[in-house]
């Protein structure tokens, strides 16, 4: 058996911040990390930039508005990152970037800053389990077994649920966040077109709406604005219902209709087929065509008044059924409640066991929420430690 006085499970976001804001305090702390290296889920945020935080950081980006952000904020991540050597700028939408653009160089500051005989890191470690008996914690690993005096739990999704049942610390489902939303329909003639859109949906006499980029895929739609629906859609425990996409959420009806108009007039030699070139992907085009029930062959001079309406009303509404959750989730909704937990997330029924990251049922929409979810929640935890 190793002994060590504080052993954290998982080096991501949460389990680094916990190390470093522990050895802030002179606490000596041991890092278990499955993977060959921690910090990969870091690498690959925000697209390989790692958006670490946002400026706006509000109730409406969080499932529940942690109180610990008034321990740690977003300001302060930002102040702790430029003391340990991080340059970082915010975008006009106030997400928080390394000056880099790279996200190895908030790794790096981190991992710099943890290179000390105050944190060891031991990675190819996997976790089996962990129990406590006489006041001290088992972890049992692929390697060894390790007694510790205090236990953070710092991983992400389903790893440690079962040691959390064990222990009766009761969890809500664990689902996927920030991810693509199955449809019903099979959109193969869609597949790998990216448009600019407002999408919505109507959840229990309630519209959620997001504007952004929508990526269609073969079996439903992704991209950030959907990212963020199929969040809310989780703060509601609802998976399905009809989404619509508006195409142009600058037009009103009639404005659209007479644009149609106009394009009837000005390509009144051409194919249907051809009527929407130069505005929308040829194939979305045709997809717009379809639904109205228009003959792609029809010449654009015989298209009627009724037909321009159709049209206005599929642009301004494309309809599709969403029936679940794509596996392309970029993080899990779900997990420990928080009134499990003190105000330095430590379980109210084990004592020394803390937990922080997305084991907790906190989670936020795209723009860095929820790494900055994970920086607070650490920092508190090794504050306290």
């Amino acid at each position: 058996m190793i002994e060590k006085d504080t052993i954290i499970i998982g080096g991501g976001a949460s389990g680094l911040m916990c190390a470093l804001s522990a050895i802030k305090n002179n606490k000596k702390v041991c890092i278990l990390e499955s993977a060959f290296k921690v910090g990969k889920k870091i690498l690959v945020s925000g697209n390989g930039r790692c958006n670490f935080t946002n400026k706006n950081l509000n109730t409406n980006c969080y499932n529940v508005f942690p109180k610990q952000f008034e321990n740690f904020n977003n300001f302060d991540t930002q102040k702790l990152f430029e003391s340990i050597g991080l340059e970082s700028y915010f975008d006009e939408e106030g997400r928080a970037y390394p000056i880099s653009n790279h996200s190895s160089s908030v790794l790096d500051v981190l991992t710099n800053s943890l290179n000390s005989s105050m944190c060891e890191i031991i990675t190819n470690c996997n976790v089996l389990n962990v129990k406590k008996e006489n006041g001290k914690f088992l972890i049992e690993t692929n390697s060894d077994v390790f007694v510790a005096n205090k236990v953070v739990i710092a991983t992400g999704g389903n790893s440690m649920q079962q040691t959390l049942k064990n222990f009766g610390i009761e969890t809500t489902k664990i689902k996927p966040s920030l991810c693509g939303l199955k449809t019903s329909e099979h959109l193969q003639l869609l597949n790998g077109i990216r448009v600019n859109a407002v999408i919505s949906i109507k959840v229990n006499n309630k519209t959620l709406k997001e504007k952004g980029e929508v990526l269609f895929r073969e079996n439903g739609i992704s991209g950030i604005c959907v990212f963020n629906l199929s969040a809310k859609l989780n703060w509601l425990n609802c998976c399905g219902g009809q989404i619509s996409i508006n195409l142009m959420p600058e037009y009103t009806k009639s404005e659209l209709i007479n644009k149609l108009q106009m394009r009837k007039e000005n390509l009144k030699k051409l194919n249907a087929k051809q009527f929407f070139d130069g505005w929308f992907h040829n194939n979305l085009g045709i997809e717009i065509l379809n639904r109205c029930g228009i003959n792609l062959k029809t010449k654009v001079e015989k298209l009627t008044k009724d037909n321009l309406t159709k049209m206005a009303q599929e642009i301004l509404a494309l309809t599709f059924n969403v029936v679940g959750f794509m596996d392309n989730n970029q993080v899990c909704s779900g997990g420990v409640a928080l009134n499990e937990l003190n105000l330095s997330l430590e379980s109210k029924k084990i004592k020394n066991l803390f937990l922080c990251g997305e084991v907790v049922d906190v989670d936020g929409i795209c723009g860095g929420y929820n790494l900055q979810w994970a920086w607070t929640s650490g920092y508190v935890v090794g504050e306290n430690l």
